[in-house]
């Protein structure tokens, strides 16, 4: 029966198209066409969506993967690219600082940054306690407040990777890490209104960072700095501010063969890490931008303006008795000799008197000569910006001469006073000061003949055996120098209530090498002074521990009393050079 009969599977229509062509093509142009059902279109359809669909399931996989690489491993977001992209591309690549032996000053860090984006994060709250209990110092209530009004907040810019390994482990969505690039100057204030600082967007704003920013970045900036000097002028300003009570405090130490400043400081001074922290006024360079009537020192210039100019020499005598007027100007002397000087006790005994009769033989136009030739007239051709010209007298007239012979009435940068004496001492040659390291001796001006320069050094060597500053003394390097009190002009004239007490000296005094100045503003009197606030008291003993410290340090080594003498005599041009040495005390201070 055909019920139980074998069902037999129903063929497929076939068809044969035949066409005229050649025997060897016959069977190339057989065709076999094939009759489709219902089912099979069906079928072909659903492979079709399934394929699909297989592929739009792999696309999302692939992108949830990257996404979750994204989160974990804190790639930088489009947001974050765009922060970055607008720093300064100079920043990213500024190159370092070093003082004259390498030692770095300023450097750039990679540091990691922790950034937050609220639109990612699930629970404000929440994330913000998270981030609280592993890093210290997180405000949560501010924290909070910032994530949901804020779209994009960078929690910490300098995680260490301690934070980082911390904040990576809580598994937070929104939380990333942004590699960034931080300026680090590690030796925090040591020398930071020579350094300077950068801002955001704006680079170097000031000192060498500054010098940078102008002269692009291809090599490291190498500076005149010793900073191991500078650490000890720091410190040692630092101990007298706080015995003497003085308000601010600056110094510098400076190279007589190059003019390469070696040291420079400014009290109160700031850690470039956090400008923001300090006071503006901490941030100003006191010993390249403030002028000042620095008093007394003046008066070596004008006895070696007297001596270069031939209005006087080493036997010339001044009448320091009483009082001496100029016009409506009375001119005394504080603690006066009352008698009559001669040429090197005007400089030992910083008589005003004496100068001011100096600068009467002189005259006004030589007098200007002399200080225009030290570079005491126009603004210092330095490398810093915080630079500012001498402030002069609108006239020149007989007072004027008379009151600027001894450093009243003319106010100058203190690196001005430090230059000048380079030049004074030296042998003669002036030259401008530097903050970049030379690598050949400069060349100078010459202002003084080797002569006067050699008498001056003898002059200004009694001021420390005999005169205004014994306590300058320094064992085996026989310093030379001048003090210098100034009453700080105010309203009207000034005010004897409130100085600035300075010394100026240079080391080995024979032979200088380097100039060093000590400033004290407004120093008060102790226990120990016995009453006095003046420069011998208080800037002199400074200069001492400074120079015994830092002369090993710049290989400077001391010598014999005999080695000392025949130095100091050793200026052959001189004819008198036997009886003027013969008068000097080389030992040390009485």
């Amino acid at each position: 029966m055909a019920f139980f009969g074998r069902l037999r599977k129903k063929r497929a229509p076939r068809a044969y198209v035949i066409a005229k062509t050649d025997s060897r093509q016959i069977e190339q142009t057989h065709a076999h066409i094939t009759a489709r059902g219902a089912k099979s279109r069906l079928a072909e359809r659903a492979h079709a969506r399934i394929g699909m669909v297989l592929v739009v399931f792999c696309v999302t996989f692939a992108g949830l993967g990257a996404r979750l690489a994204y989160v974990s491993l804190g790639y930088v977001g489009f947001k974050s690219a765009a922060v970055r992209a607008g720093a300064p591309a100079e920043h990213l690549a500024r190159t370092e600082i070093v003082d004259r032996n390498g030692v770095l000053l300023a450097v750039n860090l990679p540091m990691m940054a922790l950034e937050v984006t609220r639109a990612e994060i699930w629970d404000a709250r929440e994330t913000a306690d998270a981030l609280a209990d592993v890093l210290e110092g997180v405000d949560v209530d501010a924290l909070e407040k910032k994530l949901t009004q804020a779209r994009y907040i960078e929690v910490r810019s300098d995680l260490t990777p301690a934070e980082q390994d911390a904040v990576f482990a809580l598994g937070l969505p929104g939380v990333r890490f942004t590699p960034r690039v931080q300026r680090y100057y590690p030796h925090q204030s040591l020398a930071s209104h020579v350094i300077g600082h950068t801002a955001p967007g704006k680079g170097g704003v000031m000192g060498l960072e500054r010098v940078l920013e102008a002269r692009g970045n291809t090599n490291p900036l190498v500076s005149s700095i010793d900073i191991r000097a500078q650490q000890v002028l720091e410190d040692e300003l630092k101990k007298a501010m706080a015995i003497f009570s003085a308000e601010a405090a600056w110094g510098g130490v400076i190279d007589t063969d190059t003019g390469e400043i070696i040291a420079l400081v400014s009290l109160p001074d700031f850690n470039p890490n956090a400008p923001g922290a300090a006071l503006d006024d901490w941030r100003r360079n006191r010993a390249t931008y403030d002028r000042y009537e620095l008093g007394s020192a003046f008066k070596a210039f004008t006895a070696a303006a007297v001596l270069e100019t031939g209005a006087g020499d080493e036997a010339s005598e001044y009448d320091a008795r009483g009082t001496y007027q100029v016009a409506d100007r009375v001119i005394g002397d504080f603690h006066g000799e009352n008698r009559i000087l001669k040429f090197s006790e005007v400089v030992q005994h910083s008589s005003n008197i004496g100068a001011a009769r100096m600068a009467a033989d002189l005259g006004p136009e030589r007098l200007r000569t002399m200080l225009s030739a030290l570079g005491l007239t126009e603004p210092l051709p330095i490398e810093l910006y915080e630079n500012r010209s001498p402030g002069l007298p609108s006239k020149w007239g007989p007072v004027e001469t008379a009151t600027i012979s001894y450093g009243h009435g003319i106010s100058v940068t203190p690196l001005h006073l430090l230059a000048a004496y380079a030049g004074v001492v030296n042998g003669g040659v002036y030259r401008a000061p530097t903050f970049l390291k030379t690598v050949t001796v400069r060349e100078g001006a010459r202002v003084l003949s080797p002569k006067t320069s050699a008498i001056m050094r003898r002059v200004l060597r009694r001021v420390i055996t005999d005169g205004t500053a014994r306590q300058a003394e320094v064992q085996g390097y026989y310093p030379i120098g001048k003090t210098a009190t100034a009453d700080k002009p105010h309203a009207g004239g000034y005010d004897k209530s409130v100085r600035i007490a300075s010394f100026v000296g240079a080391f080995p005094g024979y032979s200088p090498r380097y100039v060093v100045l000590v400033s004290l503003d407004n120093p008060k009197p102790t226990d120990s002074t016995y009453g006095y606030a003046t420069a011998g008291w208080n800037a002199a003993p400074t200069f001492s521990q400074i120079v015994a410290r830092i002369a090993p340090i710049l290989r400077v080594t001391p010598v014999t009393d005999t080695s000392a003498f025949v130095a100091f005599a050793s200026d052959e041009s001189s004819t008198d050079a036997n009886v003027v040495v013969s008068s000097v005390t080389i030992g040390g201070a009485p």
